[in-house]
Order: structure tokens, then C-alpha cells, then sequence
């Protein structure tokens, strides 16, 4: 309404100035017929302008459908009709070649990122190659080294897979459709399989590592869930205290869910901090922290999305005496 009587006031006033103009000529010629006359002028202005307002109404819902048609399928089709319902305005013939122009520039960012994505798991996958061989040269030849050249270069090798998972799932997550793939498995396996890659490095940095597992079954994607507790666990062994260590994995179930818990007993978060540890990015106000990517729980936190699974820090912990994620599966 506001709209349309910003647009059309010169109307009104020429308008409401023509039936003055009457009404006058009127009482010249019969004043007597003046009151009746200015019912009628007054009864026809007010069906005048209802008539106006419907058209416009109209008008504007037909020229919105139009344009809402364009943005929603952007086509030389839909261009034509939205054209035509504006008369060929220049100001929408610039804003339609504007819009081409951007769909055209941000397709081609699409494609480059989508062969940038290609190319970072392929690189991930041909840098597993030498990984996997080093490996194997490194466990067949553990005799011939020092217990700390030994642990030293296992601890460089589980690093720098780990640094290669991250990428390869920080890829993956631009994917349009991630590959997703629910299987039922049992969770304490899963959660034992992580431990035992990282039980080198707890046991090189003497860290006290506690478990009350239970074998639970959920359905989710296997592998991502592997790779979700391993980010946990190497970030709990990373923030550990550095004297006396101490990591403690627990997991219950009740009807519906099944709670892992991972917990260690570094300095823990601060309070500014907690709403934050899951962002892009983030690595905290702690000096220990600041040489880390920020990464980690990032993607925890993206794939937990992904596969319907809650996660948040576990505030059983008081700040300075631990920190704790906690993971929950629906059942």
C-alpha cells in the first residue's frame, strides 16, 4: 500500500484536484446539487483508487513471480519473461547481465575448486604410498635402531599420517555429496583400534592411559567415526600434562544412545574459550595452543553433523583439572 501510493501521489492529487475542480463548477451552476455531487465525486475517487490499488497489487505480485523465476532458474527463457513485464527497463536489462556474468564467474570458481579438491585426495592418496612404505622399512628395522631414534621417528611417521587424514577429510567435507556409508559395528572395537595406533606415542610420553569400554553396537559410518575419536585421542595425548599424564576413555549406553567420553588432565579450556574450541580455526588464548591449525575439532565437529552425532566438551571437568569431549550415538 505504502508502495504503491509512493509511486502513484501525483495521480492522487490530480485526481483529488479534478473533483474539487467539479464540485466547484457544481455550486456555481446549482449549489443545491453540491452535497449530492460531492457524494457521487467522493464515491467514485474511493472505487477509482480501489481499482488502481487491485491493479497494482496484481501487477507487482506478476512482476515479483517474474523475477523470482529468473533468480530461481537463470536462463535466457526466464530473462525474456522479466524483460518483458518491465518493458525492457535498462536498470533490469544491466541487472540480468550482471547476474550472468557472476553465474558464469562462479561456475568457473566451482570448477576449479572441485578439480582443487580432486587434486588434494589424489595427492593424499599418493603421498599414503611412501607413507605405508616407510612404515614397513620402520617396523622391519626396529632392531637396528635406539629405543629413542625408534620412537622419535615413529612418533614423525604417525604425525604425518595423521596430517594427511586431516587434509583428505577437510577435502572431502567440499564435496557436494560426501560418501557416507552406515554399517552396524561395534563402537569399543573402533574406539580400540585408534588406541592401539596411538599407544607408541602414550607410552613414549609416559602417559597413564585408562579404559572402561563396553561392546556396544551403533550404526554409522565406520570409517569417519575412526577418524573423529583418533582427532580426539591425539588431541587428548597433544594437552595431556606434561609430568604425569593421564587420558581415560569411557563409554556407556542407555536406551537410546550410546557417550564416549575422552578426557585428559591438561590445563583445560578456558571459560572464553569453551564456546569457540569447535570453530575453524580456533586454537585458543593458551600459549601451548598456538602452534596448533585448529583443524581437528573443526572437522569432528562438521562430520558429527553429517552423521547425526552430538559432540561437545564435557563439562563434568572444572577448568584446570582436565579436558573432556564427549561423542553421542543415537541407537
Amino acid at each position: 500500500m505504502k508502495r504503491f501510493i509512493k509511486r502513484a501521489w501525483h495521480w492522487f492529487l490530480l485526481l483529488l484536484t479534478t473533483d474539487m475542480v467539479f464540485i466547484f463548477v457544481t455550486w456555481l451552476i446549482r449549489p443545491q446539487a453540491v452535497m449530492y455531487m460531492s457524494l457521487f465525486f467522493s464515491l467514485f475517487t474511493v472505487l477509482v483508487l480501489g481499482i488502481g490499488f487491485w491493479a497494482e497489487f496484481v501487477r507487482q505480485r506478476k512482476d515479483e513471480a517474474a523475477l523470482m523465476r529468473f533468480l530461481e532458474m537463470p536462463d535466457e527463457q526466464t530473462k525474456e519473461n522479466l524483460l518483458r513485464r518491465f518493458d525492457d527497463d535498462e536498470a533490469v536489462c544491466t541487472l540480468c547481465t550482471q547476474i550472468f556474468s557472476n553465474l558464469s564467474l562462479l561456475n568457473e570458481k566451482t570448477v576449479e575448486l572441485n578439480e582443487y579438491r580432486e587434486y588434494i585426495e589424489a595427492w593424499v592418496h599418493e603421498a599414503k604410498t611412501p607413507l605405508s612404505l616407510s612404515t614397513l622399512v620402520l617396523n622391519n628395522h626396529r632392531d637396528e635402531m635406539s629405543p629413542y631414534v625408534y620412537a622419535r621417528l615413529d612418533y614423525i611417521q604417525h604425525q604425518l599420517n595423521e596430517d594427511v587424514e586431516r587434509i583428505l577429510y577437510y577435502a572431502r567435507l567440499q564435496a557436494e555429496h560426501p560418501d557416507v556409508r552406515f554399517t552396524q559395528f561395534r563402537l569399543d572395537e573402533c574406539v580400540m583400534e585408534v588406541l592401539d595406533e596411538y599407544r607408541g606415542l602414550t607410552e613414549e610420553k609416559h602417559i597413564l592411559l585408562t579404559m572402561e569400554l563396553k561392546p556396544l553396537t551403533i550404526a554409522s559410518d565406520r570409517k569417519i567415526v575412526l577418524f573423529m575419536v583418533s582427532q580426539i585421542v591425539g588431541n587428548a595425548v597433544k594437552y595431556a600434562d606434561g609430568n604425569k599424564g593421564k587420558i581415560s576413555v569411557v563409554m556407556c549406553g542407555d536406551q537410546d544412545k550410546v557417550h564416549l567420553s575422552i578426557y585428559n588432565n591438561g590445563e583445560g579450556v578456558p571459560p572464553e574459550d569453551a564456546a569457540f574450541v569447535f570453530d575453524k580455526g580456533f586454537t585458543g588464548s593458551h600459549p601451548n595452543r598456538q602452534k596448533a591449525t585448529g583443524m581437528g575439532l573443526y572437522l569432528v565437529h562438521k562430520y558429527a553433523e553429517k552423521l547425526c552425532v552430538q559432540v561437545g566438551l564435557d563439562d563434568k571437568l572444572p577448568y584446570d583439572t582436565g579436558f573432556g569431549i564427549e561423542l553421542t550415538f543415537a541407537l
